[in-house]
């Protein structure tokens, strides 16, 4: 499978981060000689452009990833559920099919060997009574692919909270999912 496709990544991410590094420089070496408050601005503005690129770079997938999927019945692939996880869009078909589009390929629809999936199981994120983190989890031809169900950025749900329990069921179903496209893809 192809992840990085240089000649689609080259004019989004690496001449934007050449650009961020030149600038930083400036700030760094130049521009205090001449000005602070113009170094000041010049560093911050390199720190958006790297901060920035792989919001686009996520952006630009999932616009070409919708325009793909009108494509899909065309090419004779069905899905019944998309997910986005680890930077890639995944797309399972209850026949036996899985397709991704990576972030850093997004120009292609590949198709994954389910045979190649293993370890498909629920992760509670479980510590002491609570939890910050709900996922499938599954690993993809030997990565680890999350689909996160809950994420809570401060502190801890209990595992008792409704919240966690919706999480739980809903990750529970999605490697129930897999578990079933794993198995007809056998058949």
């Amino acid at each position: 499978m192809k992840k990085f496709n240089a000649s689609y990544l080259l004019p989004r991410a690496g001449i934007p981060a050449t650009i961020a590094v030149v600038i930083a420089i400036l700030a760094f070496v130049l521009l205090p000689k001449l000005n602070q408050v113009v170094s000041g601005i010049a560093f911050f503005v390199a720190i958006g452009i790297i901060v920035t690129i792989p919001m686009q770079l996520e952006s630009k997938m999932k616009k070409i990833a919708a325009e793909k999927e009108k494509d899909f019945p065309s090419q004779g692939f069905a899905y019944q559920y998309k997910f986005q996880a680890s930077n890639a869009v995944y797309y399972i078909d209850q026949g036996g099919k899985m397709g991704v589009i990576y972030c850093y390929n997004p120009t292609e629809l590949q198709f994954v060997d389910l045979n190649n999936v293993t370890n498909v199981r629920v992760n509670d994120g479980k510590f002491g009574a609570g939890t910050s983190r709900v996922c499938c989890e599954f690993l993809l031809e030997g990565k680890k692919v999350r689909i996160t169900t809950l994420k809570v950025s401060r502190g801890t749900l209990s595992m008792k909270d409704k919240r966690v329990l919706e999480a739980i069921s809903k990750a529970d179903q999605l490697c129930s999912m897999l578990n079933t496209a794993k198995a007809n893809a056998k058949a």
